[in-house]
């Protein structure tokens, strides 16, 4: 199965939509401390830190969901390999069959 290039495209637009916003906020807090204007700093400082959590969130949840998949492949995997066996012993004991109702045909 392919990958969504879509949802991945909105995916990092938001990112970096988050982090021109983070840019920016980080600029207007450093010209305000040029300019001794120290009473909006805290209320940017507070917004820089939100978006600076909501990326740190949403990394955590790539990697739980990258974690899922990997596990979802290997139990595949294990899966395929079980049913590969098991065709495998069908295979063979139909071949054992086959051997026998000849050798039973030919008496």
């Amino acid at each position: 199965m392919g990958r969504n290039p879509i949802l991945r495209e909105i995916i990092m637009d938001t990112l970096n939509s988050d982090l021109d916003l983070l840019e920016n906020l980080s600029k207007k807090i450093s010209d305000l401390i040029y300019n001794n204007e120290f009473s909006q700093i805290s209320h940017l400082d507070a917004q820089r830190r939100l978006i600076i959590e909501k990326i740190k969130e949403s990394e955590i949840k790539k990697n739980h969901i990258k974690k899922r998949i990997g596990k979802l492949v290997e139990n595949n995997l294990e899966n395929i390999k079980a049913t590969e066996k098991k065709l495998q012993n069908l295979s063979k004991n139909h071949n054992k069959f086959n051997k026998r109702l000849k050798a039973y045909s030919m008496n």
